[in-house]
């Protein structure tokens, strides 16, 4: 298996994706390929294959980015006259965690897809 070709692949596939692209910008190119090779390593861990890979791997590098730059888009937010409150919702989990999770869920069906 080639890492280096997954993690280039992995960094192509952050790009796509819009919302995370202000967040992408932001990091260092070392810190987006550190990252990349903590998520196929812990993916790979965790049962995803060569055929895979990219696609859990790049979902589980957006959350360790969203995570890193604080940009996570589940911050909540109650006002009332005199006090207003920040959370996070779902207990801090963005979206780019929940698409691995389910990917990782389907893995034991031993079916990998998109929604």
């Amino acid at each position: 298996m080639d890492i280096e070709r997954i993690v280039t692949a992995v960094k192509q596939r952050l790009t796509l994706m819009p919302n995370l692209k202000t967040t992408i910008t932001g990091l260092d190119d070392e810190v987006l390929t550190i990252f990349a090779k903590d998520a196929i390593t812990q993916a790979l861990s965790e049962g995803f294959t060569e055929a895979n890979i990219e696609m859990g791997a790049t979902y589980l590098t957006a959350h360790f980015c969203n995570v890193v730059s604080a940009t996570n888009t589940n911050v909540s937010k109650q006002q009332a006259s005199v006090l207003s409150i920040e959370y996070f919702d779902r207990a801090g989990v963005d979206d780019y965690l929940l698409e691995y999770q389910r990917l990782q869920r389907a893995l034991k069906k031993n079916v990998v897809q998109f929604l």
